[in-house]
C-alpha cells in the first residue's frame, strides 16, 4: 500500500451492482431513465465520484442508444478521489484522476504517466521497453449489436486465449 493509505481504503473503487443494459431490470428493458435512478448502478457509482461526462464527450460516442442513455443521468461534478481517500498521498489521487477520464483523449498519456512524481524512485527507464507501433487496440466484438453478458464473457475468453491458450470458454 502507498504511504498515507489505510486498510479501510481497500475495496472496489466503483462498487456498483448493476449496469444497464448488461443487467437490466427486464420489466423496464427500454426505459433508460429508470436505470439511471438506481443507487447501485455502475455508472452512477462512477459519476458520483468522477462526475458526469460533458455533452461534447457524450456526442462523441458512436452508438445512438448509448448517447440517449448517457444523457439520462443527472449532471454532477462528482466528489473526487481526494474526498474519497482523504489520507492518500496527493500524487496518487492526482495520477488516478488523470487516468480515469471519460474521454480517452483527455487521459494522461502513458509516457507522461510513467514520469509522474508518484513513480519517483520506483522506475528504472534503462531496463524498460517501449512499444513503438502506433496502432489502436481494437476488439472485434466491440461493434457487436446484441452484446449481452454471455456473449461478452465468450468474447473476452477468446481474446485471453490469444495469449493464454490454456484458458477454456465459459459455459
Amino acid at each position: 500500500m502507498l504511504d498515507g493509505t489505510k486498510t479501510e481504503d481497500r475495496g472496489p473503487l466503483f462498487p456498483g451492482s448493476s449496469c444497464f443494459p448488461l443487467s437490466p431490470d427486464h420489466k423496464h428493458k427500454t426505459d433508460y431513465k429508470y436505470h439511471t435512478r438506481g443507487k447501485h448502478d455502475q455508472l452512477n457509482m462512477i459519476f458520483n465520484l468522477l462526475g458526469t461526462p460533458s455533452e461534447a464527450a457524450i456526442d462523441l460516442l458512436e452508438r445512438e442508444d448509448a448517447k440517449r442513455y448517457m444523457k439520462c443521468f443527472a449532471p454532477r461534478d462528482g466528489d473526487g478521489l481526494a474526498a474519497r481517500f482523504p489520507t492518500a498521498e496527493k500524487n496518487g489521487t492526482d495520477l488516478l484522476e488523470q487516468l480515469l477520464r471519460f474521454q480517452g483523449s483527455d487521459r494522461i498519456q502513458v509516457a507522461l504517466a510513467l514520469e509522474h512524481p508518484l513513480f519517483d524512485g520506483l522506475r528504472d527507464p534503462a531496463i524498460e521497453h517501449t512499444w513503438t507501433k502506433p496502432t489502436m487496440l481494437t476488439l472485434d466484438f466491440e461493434k457487436e449489436p446484441d452484446l449481452d453478458e454471455r456473449l461478452l464473457r465468450v468474447q473476452f475468453c477468446k481474446e485471453i486465449q490469444k495469449y493464454h491458450p490454456e484458458v477454456t470458454h465459459p459455459k
